[in-house]
């Protein structure tokens, strides 16, 4: 996957997980927002004030759905390592743009082999900027680069490393999470 190409479906990635806070957290119900957003696509997004976006296909697919339901499965796991780094805040104070974009540059770092952790990061900052309050690029860099040092410092075995099925249409089963793992 290009680097476009993997930069463009990050996009459709972080689109699908921030609107994970403001759905029923069911399954059925985060497949049919999965489904609606894909519809939306095969519109002109530029009619509704947003970039030129195409529905994502193969190896993009792949990833945003990996990414998108990788995330839900691990809410709690990923929103547990961003509390582990904030100082003085809490999740519940977070403005969703910034929660999003941890969740899914944690799922990253964690789960996708191929991106490298300092890239995540990167990326992260970068849709900060272009989606976030003027203080989000800075603030996500801090703690992300905090949770990269970390996760580059441990042996991975230590922080939650399993990946994702690779059955990219269907939801995923509920899986039974280790209390270590929490």
């Amino acid at each position: 996957m290009s680097r476009t190409n993997r930069r463009q479906a990050r996009r459709h990635a972080f689109h699908l997980i921030f609107g994970l806070p403001f759905s029923p957290a069911k399954v059925e119900t985060l497949a049919r927002a999965r489904a609606f957003y894909y519809e939306f696509l095969e519109e002109d997004t530029r009619d509704y004030g947003f970039e030129e976006l195409t529905r994502p296909k193969g190896r993009d697919a792949e990833y945003v759905d990996r990414a998108f339901w990788g995330v839900f499965e691990r809410l709690e796991q990923l929103d547990g390592v961003i509390e582990n780094f904030l100082r003085e805040w809490t999740i519940s104070r977070l403005n969703k743009v910034d929660l999003a974009l941890m969740r899914l540059c944690i799922y990253e770092m964690l789960c996708e082999e191929d991106v490298p952790i300092g890239a995540a990061v990167n990326e992260a900052v970068e849709l900060a900027k272009e989606y976030g309050a003027d203080e989000s690029a800075a603030f996500i860099n801090g703690v992300l680069g905090n949770v990269a040092r970390e996760i580059q410092k441990k042996d991975t075995g230590s922080l939650p490393s399993e990946k994702v099925g690779k059955d990219t249409d269907t939801p995923p089963k509920n899986i039974e999470k280790d209390a270590s793992e929490a």
